[in-house]
């Protein structure tokens, strides 16, 4: 009898269960839901709001060596003078390397509003020998380890960033090796990666890693790469392409990007970069999904004649414009939050992640060398609001770990079954003989 009444209460269960909770590989409105989750959109809008009243999003995301250099051009772009429609300077996203890196710069970007994000260590080539390197050998999953401790470990002790300022990731010239990074970085606590590059017909939103995702139109993902990580964000990249063009490029730097019959000129940027934002922003295509452009700092200060003043010619052109008060130039990190907690535009000015408290923004100020003795808790507590134009991380939760109703699934199977058993034991015990 007692036999016979657990049988039929695992049916149900498990009856139950397939009902409430479906097909858990397929990603749907019911199992995954913000903050922690979000569905990938091609081409549409992801968000309860209508297109009008959201913000399009710029990401400038920067790669390669940060150094006096360099630095110049970045100076340039972040000039305190462009500003949002919310009045505050426009920002962006740094995925620093070991490579001849200046770490006072890096602390210098970080105290400005910037987003410090990190690569590998070495910024070699996992898969490839890009470089023509005597010794290159494709990289096994202990190198992946080292390189991501190791300069995780540059950012903390280098330029003085506590690790919880340190969210995101992107591999090595975008080469995706089976995803090996993933769960590594999942370890160390980042919110996003930002390593997929999808093709130009295909404007993703950022999504997160939940379920598995449709590699088909992602460029540089391979058959082993497709893994879940729940509510780790993915930013991806786009092809660039043009008007009338019979091939995409993968990034701004890439030199089939801009005819090779025609001059490079300030004025062919400009319209390349455009022509692209247009594409993000448009309501028949993109629907304002962010536009994440990646620069090379050292192709940026190659020809900073052409390059350099085609792209601020872009970011005044856009900041100028009264049809176009509703862009923003923000790091991934401030567009993370926001995607988390979508608000309308009017919404924006007291919208906490975009705020910079009348901050006075200064690229050229010393760097402060911080005692990192983490003995005394007030050492500690002084170094994690190092941040002053984030002056409210300590007054803000950190969703990262929040998981779905999903994630508990085992726990209430397991008390739910346990109470089915009880409840048999009771009935068979007082009321089976009666």
């Amino acid at each position: 009898m007692l036999f016979k009444h657990l049988i039929s209460s695992l049916i149900f269960l498990i009856l139950t269960f397939n009902l409430v909770f479906g097909d858990e590989k397929t990603c749907t409105e019911t199992n995954c839901q913000l903050p922690s989750c979000q569905c990938p959109v091609t081409n549409g809008n992801p968000t309860s709001l209508n297109i009008t009243d959201i913000p399009q999003l710029v990401l400038f995301t920067f790669v390669g060596n940060l150094n006096q250099y360099t630095f110049d051009s970045i100076r340039s772009i972040l000039n305190p003078a462009h500003r949002n429609p919310n009045k505050c300077p426009i920002s962006s996203t740094f995925f620093v390397n070991d490579n001849y890196t200046d770490y006072c710069l890096v602390q210098r970007l970080f105290n400005n509003h910037n987003e410090i994000a990190m690569t590998t260590s070495s910024n070699r080539c996992p898969l490839t020998n890009c470089y023509e390197e005597n010794h290159w050998r494709r990289w096994i999953e202990n190198d992946w380890k080292r390189e991501i401790k190791q300069q995780r470990t540059n950012l903390i002790d280098q330029s003085h960033i506590h690790r919880s300022h340190i969210k995101g990731f992107r591999v090595p010239h975008l080469q995706i090796d089976d995803n090996k990074h993933v769960d590594l970085i999942r370890n160390y606590h980042f919110h996003y990666d930002s390593s997929m590059l999808f093709k130009s017909s295909d404007l993703i939103w950022p999504f997160t890693m939940n379920y598995l995702l449709n590699t088909t139109n992602c460029i540089n993902c391979d058959d082993k790469s497709n893994k879940t990580i729940e509510s780790l964000w993915q930013f991806p990249l786009h092809e660039w392409t043009r008007p009338n063009a019979s091939s995409a490029c993968r990034t701004l730097s890439d030199p089939t990007c801009l005819p090779e019959d025609e001059v490079q000129t300030a004025d062919l940027f400009f319209n390349l970069i455009k022509y692209n934002f247009d594409r993000h922003s448009s309501s028949n295509l993109g629907q304002r999904s962010p536009f994440i452009i990646e620069l090379d700092l050292f192709w940026l200060s190659e020809h900073q004649n052409k390059r350099l003043e085609g792209l601020i010619r872009f970011i005044e052109y856009i900041l100028n414009s009264e049809d176009h008060r509703h862009v923003y130039f923000i790091s991934i990190e401030q567009a993370l939050e926001w995607l988390k907690y979508p608000r309308k535009l009017n919404e924006l000015e007291d919208f906490w992640a975009f705020s910079c408290n009348d901050i006075i923004y200064d690229y050229d100020i010393d760097c402060v060398n911080f005692d990192l003795n983490f003995s005394h808790k007030a050492d500690a507590k002084k170094l994690i609001s190092t941040n002053k134009t984030n002056a409210t991380d300590s007054e803000l939760k950190d969703r990262h770990a929040e998981d779905l109703f999903r994630s508990d699934i085992v726990f209430h199977s397991i008390w739910i079954f346990i109470l089915l058993i009880i409840i048999v034991l009771f009935y068979d015990h007082y009321f089976s003989n009666k």
